[in-house]
């Protein structure tokens, strides 16, 4: 066995993780040396659990070794050791990269310029056309996109990148071979097929637990050159990733929300806290150097609009959202004709109702 194979063995050893290892390599100076280690020299390894003392004992073997390469050929999943070539350079720099990283798909988008996209799993629809317009710019500037490939900000993310450049990250909470959650395992496939890649630290037949996603989170930052937050309430675990991002002296960014909504109380606090406030990618990718010709998408242009159409448009243009009865109010119109204008205007994917009769344009 070489170093990686070590490092890929102990890491599937159940209660085996990075602290234990980089405790194990400190103690015997050679990683290697761990196979001509008998069970009374692990257990003078006193830093060690007693649950990991007897996993290692029981499992450091060649045998337990093809077996873990066995269910990574089954599951067609690649994998790669922090001491290789191909490991992500930016993730080797955090405080506890994980010492093997599997993943399916392009593993050199790991190495892409890219911004993390977080927030909140039950978005407004505010939040989620905001991810999707930063996602779909970022990618159409040639940056990729990471986030964690749950419900909410983090699903519109991956699939607006896609519908930009294509290029995404998603960072699981889980083992590749049972995606979490399930109900994605669609966008998952996506992701591959559009020359994504699709990460996790935990090994083959690893169910999500609640505990692994916060450590997910540190994942979702390391590989990314900035994390977004786009919309979370006070107590979101998207703060965590943010958290993550500042111990790793990555930069914060944050889209301004509704004030009277709990779903913008995180975001709005971080603003206040020194996260800079953006409301388009060029405001992003200036704090990098990097020169952007992103426009605002023209109506007029693109789509073929009535005067009424047009007229409704330019209002949730200019006022950002409007009750129906406002646009009533507004138009003089009677509320049956806007209600069917509206419709069209959805149909058409220019218009998004946010809930309640509240409507606004797609950014």
């Amino acid at each position: 066995m070489d170093k990686s194979d070590i490092y890929l063995l102990l890491w599937c050893i159940d209660g085996v993780g990075y602290k234990t290892i980089r405790n194990i390599e400190e103690y015997i100076g050679d990683i290697n040396k761990i196979l001509d280690c008998d069970s009374r020299n692990i257990r003078d390894m006193d830093f060690i659990s007693e649950k990991a003392m007897k996993n290692i004992i029981k499992y450091k073997t060649k045998t337990y070794l093809e077996d873990i390469k066995g269910k990574l050929d089954k599951y067609e999943i690649g994998y790669v050791t922090v001491d290789k070539e191909g490991y992500p350079g930016k993730l080797k720099n955090i405080f506890d990269p994980p010492y093997v990283l599997f993943y399916k798909g392009n593993r050199e988008r790991l190495d892409d310029f890219s911004i993390a996209i977080v927030g909140a799993r039950r978005p407004t629809g505010y939040g989620s056309i905001c991810a999707r317009k930063f996602s779909k710019e970022l990618s159409e500037q040639g940056v990729s996109v990471v986030s964690g490939m749950a419900f909410g900000i983090d699903s519109c993310s991956h699939e607006a990148a896609m519908a930009g450049a294509g290029k995404t990250v998603a960072v699981l909470g889980s083992s590749l071979d049972r995606p979490y959650p399930i109900r994605n395992k669609g966008l998952m496939e996506r992701i591959i097929e559009n020359n994504g890649t699709v990460i996790s630290e935990y090994p083959p037949e690893t169910d999500a637990i609640p505990g692994f996603f916060p450590m997910r989170n540190r994942i979702i930052s390391g590989i990314s050159n900035g994390v977004l937050v786009v919309e979370a309430a006070k107590k979101s675990g998207s703060l965590i990733t943010m958290d993550y991002a500042l111990e790793q002296g990555k930069n914060v960014f944050a889209v301004p929300g509704n004030i009277n909504s709990r779903m913008s109380e995180g975001t709005n606090s971080i603003i206040k806290e020194g996260a800079k406030l953006v409301t388009c990618a060029q405001d992003i990718l200036e704090e990098y150097g990097i020169k952007t010709c992103i426009h605002k998408r023209e109506f007029k242009e693109n789509v073929k609009l009535s005067k009424l159409e047009k007229k409704i448009v330019d209002l949730l243009e200019t006022n950002g959202s409007m009750h129906v009865d406002i646009i009533c109010a507004s138009t003089g119109i009677c509320i049956k004709d806007i209600l069917g204008v509206l419709n069209i205007l959805q149909i058409k994917g220019i218009v998004l109702e946010l809930g309640g009769n509240v409507y606004s344009v797609t950014i």
